[in-house]
């Protein structure tokens, strides 16, 4: 009975945060359905395409403080707490084999959380703040620390820069 709780309080804390947010202003949010997600597969290398396999949904929140009421570090910090009230686990920039993310993300402006276990995540969240816009990324699925780093990755042949200063 306790563990259902608990597993109930983590599945809701995701649909809180984004129904927190659904329909202010400053507020852009998209979901995209493992579907939608594989018309992108075209794009990819093998490795990102085995990962993307392995996911169910996308959700996407864009906050942007010269549009809302709220400033981008209240937004953050909501979402922070939200998070780390509700079970997750904290993923830090040092677990994610990303140069850029390492040279670039501290703990006062991005983090990461994962639900289940670092070997088998049902949801990985990255949590960003970059001047006026707070950004949350949500994956879904069946998906590990080890399939994060695969992706990370294609960032880095790719020369994806993720700036969050």
């Amino acid at each position: 009975m306790i563990m259902a709780s608990i597993v109930g309080t983590a599945q809701n804390a995701t649909k809180k945060v984004y129904d927190m947010f659904e329909g202010k202003d400053g507020v852009s949010s998209m979901s995209l359905s493992k579907s939608a997600m594989s018309s992108y597969e075209m794009f990819l290398d093998d490795d990102t395409k085995d990962v993307l396999s392995k996911l169910t949904m996308f959700r996407f929140l864009n906050y942007d403080e010269n549009d809302g009421q709220l400033t981008s570090q209240n937004v953050f910090d909501r979402i922070a707490n939200e998070f780390n009230s509700s079970g997750y686990f904290t993923i830090t920039s040092s677990e994610i084999n990303c140069r850029g993310c390492k040279q670039q993300w501290n703990s006062s402006d991005a983090l990461l959380w994962g639900r289940g276990s670092r070997s088998a995540m049902s949801e990985f969240h990255i949590l960003l703040i970059d001047r006026s816009d707070c950004l949350l990324f949500s994956f879904f699925g069946n998906i590990s620390i080890d399939d994060i780093n695969k992706c990370a990755q294609l960032s880095d042949k790719a020369q994806i820069t993720v700036n969050a200063n």
